[in-house]
This record gives C-alpha cells, structure tokens and sequence, in this order.
C-alpha cells in the first residue's frame, strides 16, 4: 500500500540515511543554485544582457529537465543507488571541465550536461526517503531532506560572490567538484540495497501525479526569479555591494529552508498537502508586490525580514509538491511520479530567469518584473486550491494514511 513504508535492505536508521540524503542535497544544491550566482560574474566577464544572464541559469535547469525524466524512467527498476553512483560520477568530471570554460557557448553548453548529470542526485534521494518513511512523516522528513536546497543555495550565495571575485568564475568549479564527490560518495555508502516494489496495489497507474505536476512549474517561478535577480536587483536599486546582496539571497533561503520542515510538519498532521501549497504561494505573491513596490533607500531591517517571507513562500513548497505527487501513485511508480514532477518545476525554472530579465532589459526597472511574477504566483495559488478541492470531492484519489 502507498501508505506504508517499504521494506529496505538497511542496516542503517532511516533517520541516519535522512541526515545523510540531506547532505547530498546541499552538494548538489550548491553547484546547482550557485550557478545563479556565479552567472553575474559571467555576464560581467562576456558583457551579457540580463536575458543572456538568466539562458545561463536555464541551460543548468534545462539539463536537470533532461536528466530528471531519464533517472524517472529507470530508478524504480535499478534502484536509487545504482542513479546516484553514476549520476556523482559525471558531476564530479564535468565541474573539473569547466574550469576551462572560455566563451558564452562553452558555458551554456557545460552547465546543460552538468544539469543532466545532477538531475540524478535529487532523483535518487527523494525515491529512497520516500520509501523509507511511512506516510504520517513524510512531509515532515521530505521538508527535511528538502531544506539540502536552500541551505546548498545559502552557502553558494555567501560563499560564491567572495571565491568568484578572488577566484574567478571558473576556478571556482573544482572546489564544487570536491564538495560533490565527497557528498555523493557518503550517500552511495549510505544507501540501502534496494528491493522493487511489487505492483499489487495498482501502482502502475500515473493519472494521480498530473495535478502536483501542472502546479510545480508555476510556483517554481518565485524561487528561481529571486534566486537570480535579488542581488542584482538589490545591487542596482538599493546600492548594496555584490556581498551584501548573496547575503540577502541567503536570508531567502533560510526562510525556504524553514518553510520546508515548519509546513511539511504541518500538511503532516492535517493529512493534506494542496491547502499547504496554496498557502505558501498566497504568501510568495504578496511579499513579491512588497518587493516590487518597495522604495529605494529602504533600511535592510524592513527588506530583510520580506525577503526572509519570500522565501518561505517562494521555497518552501518544493518538498510538498513532491511527496504529494509521490503519494498519487503507487509505490512502484513514486520514483517515476516524483522525478518527473521535480523535472517540471526544473522546467519551469528554465522559463521564468530570462523572461523576467527581458522584462527588466525592456522597462529597466525590476517593479514591473516583480509584480508580473506577483501575478503568476497568486495564478498558482488558485491552482492549488482548486486541485485540493477536486482532492476532497473525490475527483483526485487521496492518498491514504
């Protein structure tokens, strides 16, 4: 049954395999995300367009896109071990490549195969928490292994700006190779041996996953728009220095990060996700107007405590989305539901950074690309909401406790 935890060749505590899954995450999070960080050092190295600075973010996305839909098609077979063993190996020797990057080309090129190899990090560490936990935790224990992203995104926005500007960008890359080989390696010792799972309760059907799968590319939109024009934006509006503004993307991650475990323990204990979902996106959409209309000269203790909102809005939705499209299937098919809903949001995070910098490369003001993003948000709340109450009247099968 999907409720009940499957059984895993472990002689490790699921709360250890937690601990190690999370740490993976944050590697993996960290060359991932840091690439919205390092791509403002690019694009002042090639003299790009906010538009060309966003195509960097989205080759990276685009590639886990990719990725994810082939690790989705396989992991429930092979296991998640055998995905994540291949998946840190190219990783790791594609960031040792590109340390030698030297045109635009290069770097769209680099970052969309080392989003492939990536994608299977989050593939495999998802499938293997999921299968560890029993229903009535997973949203807590998913929001955990979940934060792997915003604290990975959190050290590349306090750390990145400082080596880039020491290091340059491309030096910069064999150190996150190091961190990814040392992460991945942990978690493949960790890993349980794993054991399929049969497909007697009906598990091959993936009607369930395609609500969480259209919500996911909506609300990815917050999180990957702050996550490449905050310091920018805070840079050219508020005159604060590069470092100052990765501290300020930090601050938005620490509150993803918090959203994460505080709304998974939540959709926990009333046995929904989709209300949850609805909530945070409501959240993200009135902190993005805030941040739109928000007047230049304004203190940082007003800007940061609404950027620490926005991420608990704009981030704090991601392991819910999962869990929820892993429980609309079996457990034979969670793998696949929760890789290819990981590969939309992914999807949707290679649209959103060089539509919202066109905006502002048009307007050559943020306000507009904040409130446009506002906008879209409160869309995805509505999507939540209704696809909860097509839950509740039945229309989508619950998932059972």
């Amino acid at each position: 049954m999907v409720g009940k935890r499957e059984h895993v060749q472990s002689s490790r505590a699921p709360w250890f395999l937690l601990g190690v899954a999370t740490f993976s995450q944050i590697g993996m999070s960290f060359a991932q995300q840091g690439v919205a960080v390092l791509a403002v050092f690019i694009r002042r190295s090639f003299h790009l367009t906010l538009a060309e600075m966003g195509l960097l973010v989205s080759a990276m996305s685009l590639g886990v896109v990719t990725g994810q839909v082939l690790s989705g098609l396989v992991i429930d077979r092979r296991g998640p071990r055998w995905v994540l063993f291949w998946s840190t190996l190219g990783a790791v020797v594609l960031a040792c490549l590109l340390r030698f990057a030297a045109s635009f080309a290069s770097w769209l090129v680099g970052l969309g195969l080392l989003g492939v190899a990536l994608a299977g990090v989050p593939s495999s560490g998802t499938r293997a928490i999921f299968g560890a936990f029993h229903q009535r935790l997973r949203g807590l224990v998913m929001g955990i292994r979940q934060t792997g992203v915003p604290v990975g995104s959190a050290l590349a926005a306090a750390l990145l700006p400082i080596l880039a500007a020491a290091l340059g960008p491309n030096r910069v890359w064999p150190l996150v190779a190091a961190l990814l080989a040392v992460s991945g390696v942990l978690f493949v010792w960790a890993m349980p041996r794993w054991r399929p799972a049969g497909r007697s309760d009906g598990s091959g059907s993936l009607s369930g996953m395609w609500g969480p799968l259209l919500l996911a590319p909506i609300m990815v939109s917050g999180q990957y728009s702050a996550l490449t024009f905050i310091i920018p934006d805070l840079h050219a509006r508020e005159g604060w220095s590069l470092g100052a503004a990765g501290l300020a993307l930090a601050v938005i991650q620490i509150g993803g990060g918090m959203g994460r475990i505080a709304m998974g323990w939540w959709s926990d204990r009333i046995r929904r996700r989709g209300p949850v979902i609805a909530g945070l996106a409501v959240l993200a959409s009135a902190m993005t107007f805030v941040v739109a209309f928000m007047p230049g000269g304004t203190p940082p203790l007003v800007i940061l405590p609404v950027l620490w909102l926005l991420g608990v809005g704009a981030v704090g939705w991601n392991g819910l989305s999962l869990t929820w499209a892993g429980e609309r299937v079996g457990s034979g098919r969670a793998g696949q539901a929760m890789s290819w809903t990981g590969s939309a949001a992914f999807l949707g995070s290679a649209v959103y950074p060089p539509v919202f910098g066109l905006v502002v490369d048009r307007t050559h003001e943020y306000a507009e690309a904040w409130a446009l993003l506002g906008v879209w948000l409160f869309g995805g709340a509505l999507v939540a909401a209704l696809l909860s109450v097509a839950e509740r009247r039945g229309r989508i099968p619950e998932a059972r406790p």
